[in-house]
């Protein structure tokens, strides 16, 4: 059937149309692979497979004959190492590189010049030193602020700059508006007396507010608290109002909340099924949800897959060949560790005896194939959200809300084994706040319970996505660092201490300062877990007894 020239034009316009993503889905494909190069989550790897699968496919339906060739070899390439459940070397990564010159030639033709050089930067921002220490890229967080001669407002930017914000300060309001055109998402922080020096000001931030009301926030500053500050903050657009004193820490929150840097990672799902057509297509619309997913074609992975992925959901088939999807239930839900993640079966089976006869197995809930994709996802969020939930309370310390001490040692292990069978580095770091019992006996435990929540902000601030942190107890904390040596994660660990020792705490009865020594050992120079823990209770030991505010790693000299 020949095609109308009304469908073709359809077709070469939608062609065209597509052509002028691909600088963009280029740019995420490289974002995936800086994410599966300096990790050792296979979740990540798949994420990065996805994407090229995905490029693959919509470049030969568009046309794009070269560009799913050269897609196809990589999603090749990967799934060896997803298959066999290895992690590449470095060696491996690479050979991978010289797979994605093409790519970037064919996406973004006009810089093809400049193909060799960016993936010379990329290997350099792999290897820097300094890549981990802080938030990666794209989560930097900016606050704008009106240059003012108020000291008030110069020290609370100082503080703000040790939980990980940049200051831009700026002479006219309106130089916002180019950069609210776009998008993009403006924070400001004024002191109120700013409203009475200049009227046209007010007006300003008013008219930006109204225009541009989802993407900017305004926060005020005041040395008073009196109503009618409060009511002029308001009436021009304030989100939020601090009046002096009052705690950074609650400030920082505040300024998070508004400008959306959520810390919380995305879902993720399991997928058990021995069809990797199924897998590729259920994996698909989930990770186009934001989700992240790990894969099983093999049931006799699953436990493996489950203690180093830890998903909030599974999603798995009833009927497979070496083992049904009821007896692989029964093996989950036998393993203590695995009771309360949900299981979700994904059948033909329409047969209601068969479905509730799954219930007794361990299932959580069962899905019809075929289902449309938006309830899948509707029924997977909502799942994932109160099991997430669950989790956060039996894992979390309630003050601070990073992992308990239980889970935290659960996590030195896991993370040990991970290290040393992908041959990568890990250090573990314990970290004391100095003369604590001091700062409960002198200002209250309430103000002492601000400054164990400041320090776990600060350390989930200034340290990486992906590196644990948990309170070990008290005043102890715990962090693992991941695919880091000693050198450097005493480095990072040093910048975090001295940031934190700049940090102004207050009281009723004055503003004082804290500060927190820190021991260090690494892998795989010690490669047991628990002699790894043994090592950096000794190296905190070491700092504590040297005087405080400091950092040792640990050495067996």
């Amino acid at each position: 059937m020949e095609l109308s020239g009304n469908i073709k034009s359809k077709l070469s316009a939608m062609a065209e149309e597509y052509k002028t993503q691909l600088p963009d889905r280029y740019d995420k494909i490289m974002e995936a692979f800086r994410l599966a190069h300096t990790s050792t989550s296979a979740a990540e790897l798949n994420t990065l497979r996805l994407l090229l699968h995905k490029l693959s496919g919509s470049g030969a339906t568009f046309g794009f004959t070269e560009l799913s060739v050269e897609s196809k070899k990589m999603v090749r390439y990967l799934d060896y190492f997803l298959r066999s459940n290895k992690f590449p070397r470095k060696e491996d990564w690479e050979k991978f590189e010289t797979l994605l010159q093409p790519l970037r030639r064919i996406c973004v033709p006009d810089s093809a010049f400049e193909e060799l050089e960016e993936l010379e930067e990329v290997e350099k921002e792999i290897k820097r030193d300094k890549a981990f220490v802080f938030k990666e890229s794209g989560e930097s967080k900016i606050v704008t602020v009106v240059k003012s001669e108020d000291l008030s407002l110069t020290e609370i930017t100082e503080q703000l700059g040790y939980f990980g914000y940049t200051i831009n300060r700026i002479s006219d309001i309106d130089d916002l508006e180019d950069d609210l055109k776009k998008g993009r998402k403006k924070l400001l922080l004024v002191h109120v007396n700013m409203l009475h020096k200049d009227i046209s000001f007010s007006v300003s931030i008013k008219r930006l507010k109204d225009k541009y009301k989802d993407f900017f926030s305004i926060i005020f500053i005041s040395a008073s608290g009196d109503f009618s500050l409060r009511m002029e903050a308001v009436r021009t657009g304030a989100d939020a109002f601090f009046a002096f004193p009052f705690d950074i820490e609650v400030l920082v929150d505040k300024m998070d909340h508004l400008i959306s840097y959520s810390t919380e990672p995305p879902y993720h799902i399991l997928l058990i099924d021995d069809d990797p057509e199924q897998i590729a297509y259920y994996a698909f619309i989930l990770q186009q949800a934001g989700m992240i997913t790990s894969v099983a074609t093999d049931p006799e992975k699953v436990l493996q897959i489950l203690v180093e992925a830890k998903p909030e959901i599974i999603l798995m088939d009833m009927y497979m060949p070496k083992c049904s999807g009821l007896e692989l239930a029964s093996i989950i839900r036998q393993q203590e560790a695995f009771v309360n993640i949900p299981i979700m079966f994904l059948s033909v089976e329409s047969d209601m005896d068969k479905q509730f006869n799954a219930y007794k197995f361990g299932a959580d809930g069962f899905f019809v194939k075929p289902i449309k994709p938006e309830h899948l996802l509707s029924a997977i969020k909502t799942k994932a959200e109160r099991n997430r939930a669950l989790r956060f309370f039996m894992e979390r310390d309630s003050l601070t809300g990073l992992l308990n001490h239980s889970n935290l040692k659960e996590n030195i292990t896991i993370e040990t084994l991970r290290a040393k069978r992908v041959k990568s580095s890990l250090c573990f770091a314990m970290i004391d706040i100095d003369h604590f019992k001091n700062v409960n006996d002198t200002y209250g435990h309430p103000v002492g319970d601000r400054v164990l929540k400041s320090l776990s902000r600060l350390l989930r601030d200034r340290l990486r996505r992906t590196d644990i942190i948990g309170r070990y107890g008290g005043e102890e904390f715990g962090i693992i660092l991941l695919n880091t040596n000693g050198s450097n994660a005493k480095e990072v660990m040093d910048e975090v201490r001295e940031n934190f020792a700049r940090i102004k705490h207050k009281s009723e009865k004055e503003d004082f300062f804290v500060t927190f020594s820190c021991g260090i050992s690494e892998f795989p120079a010690i490669d047991d877990p628990e002699l790894l823990n043994v090592a950096a209770d000794k190296a905190l030991y070491v700092a504590k007894e040297s005087g405080r505010n400091q950092t040792v790693l640990f050495s067996n000299g």
